[in-house]
């Protein structure tokens, strides 16, 4: 028979209560609304036998992506921000979209990659102190959702959107 024994913090984790803090996108971090952090795997390896084939722990792990909503500012720029990080990224008019990377949105000079930048997710506790961090590296949206209008909605509705992110890891840190 086990011993149960109570955790020293029975507090329950609450989902209104993080911070994010992502430099280069000023506005969408204002305005956030909902925020995950993401989940992990690691593939596991076959081991080929004449009877069973057995599993062992792989040696690489796999991030889900990171997804920000946030409300759309009525000059758009929460938007615009990854909006034109994307485009810098992709340059689909001509190669000077891509240099011009670091000039489109308010930008840290210490990242050193233009197309990367780090963000931090910050986990409260119930008294708004902060219990954990996790910071993530080398940060880049590969998605933003559309702003759709609608003329027959009746009531004055706050347009949100959804960006995705993919990263290289994140660390978890207790403060």
């Amino acid at each position: 028979m086990s011993i149960v024994t109570q955790p020293q913090n029975s507090n329950y984790l609450q989902q209104t209560k993080y911070l994010l803090t992502f430099p280069r996108l000023s506005a969408t971090q204002y305005f956030c609304q909902k925020v995950n952090l993401p989940g992990v795997s690691l593939d596991p390896l076959e081991q080929n036998t004449p009877f069973v084939d057995l599993y062992r722990p792989g040696n690489k792990i796999s991030y889900d992506s990171f997804t920000a909503t946030f409300i759309v500012d009525e000059d758009v720029k929460s938007w615009m921000e990854i909006h034109d990080w994307i485009k810098g990224l992709t340059f689909p008019e001509n190669f000077a979209q891509y240099s011009n990377l670091k000039y489109l949105s308010d930008f840290t000079e210490a990242a050193p990659f233009q197309q990367y930048a780090d963000g931090s997710l910050v986990i409260l506790s119930a008294l708004n102190n902060a219990k954990l961090t996790v910071n993530f590296a080398d940060m880049f949206p590969v998605s933003i959702s559309a702003l759709d209008f609608d003329s027959t909605d009746e009531d004055t509705t706050t347009m949100t959107a959804t960006a995705t992110f993919k990263f290289s890891y994140y660390n978890i840190t207790k403060n």
